[in-house]
């Protein structure tokens, strides 16, 4: 049954939360400018980038029927985190929770109450449980299912100079003593808890959908992509 939704892991049910009205599934607003240009009809659009998206809302409506959980279910639906929802399993959005919640009594003497919970969420919808690919031999190629581009999180075993290349992005690796993580999410290179920014140069990889190659020079002993595949 589609009566429930998960916040950073917790099934809702298990708060006494039963979902009346699960939000549709929503292709989010590509970011761009219209402009009027005199004499000409339409107008000219122009995209801030590729794949830019603006965040989306998705609210979900529930309802309780024990009022006394109430104070639970507030300590609880805040902040921020990942929320997967009964009509679109097999991942999740990275939210907000966006809102106020106002509880309301269905009616007098009834003890239901029902609520809307807006989730502020990142455009993309992230596949769940994938496992991290470990490749050991240059020219390999990955196959990005998803739809949209992701940002990768690769570790990379080896030491020296090591040039990498990633589809069609060239990382360049200096002094490296071990291993380094390039992290595309946070746009970070590190070790551990040591930033290593300055043995990184080039732009942050990312895997295009489809077929992305893999390949360095150097010493390497393998490298290992946590692809964070993900959806519109």
């Amino acid at each position: 049954m589609n009566d429930y939704f998960i916040w950073n892991g917790v099934d809702c049910r298990t708060k006494g939360i039963h979902v009346t009205d699960q939000p549709p599934i929503t292709i989010p607003l590509e970011r761009s400018t219209q402009t009027n240009v005199p004499g000409r009809p339409g107008s000219l659009t122009q995209l801030e980038g590729d794949d830019v998206y603006d965040d989306m809302i998705l609210t979900a409506t529930c309802f309780i029927s024990d009022p006394a959980q109430i104070p639970a279910i507030a300590a609880w639906l805040k902040g921020s985190g990942t929320v997967t929802f009964a009509n679109r399993t097999g991942g999740y959005y990275k939210a907000r929770i966006a809102n106020q919640i106002p509880f309301e009594k269905i009616l007098r003497g009834n003890p239901h109450c029902t609520f809307a919970v807006n989730f502020r969420c990142y455009p993309f919808f992230y596949a769940e449980n994938v496992s991290d690919i470990t490749i050991t031999t240059s020219g390999t190629t990955i196959t990005n299912p998803g739809s949209v581009y992701s940002e990768p999180i690769i570790t990379v075993t080896g030491s020296g100079d090591i040039t990498l290349m990633v589809g069609t992005t060239i990382v360049e690796l200096t002094d490296i003593s071990g291993s380094i993580v390039i992290d595309s999410v946070l746009q970070e290179a590190y070790k551990g808890s040591a930033l290593m920014n300055d043995h990184m140069s080039g732009d942050f990889p990312v895997l295009k959908p489809g077929l992305n190659g893999i390949s360095w020079t150097g010493t390497v002993t393998q490298v290992v992509v946590t692809p964070n595949w993900r959806a519109l």
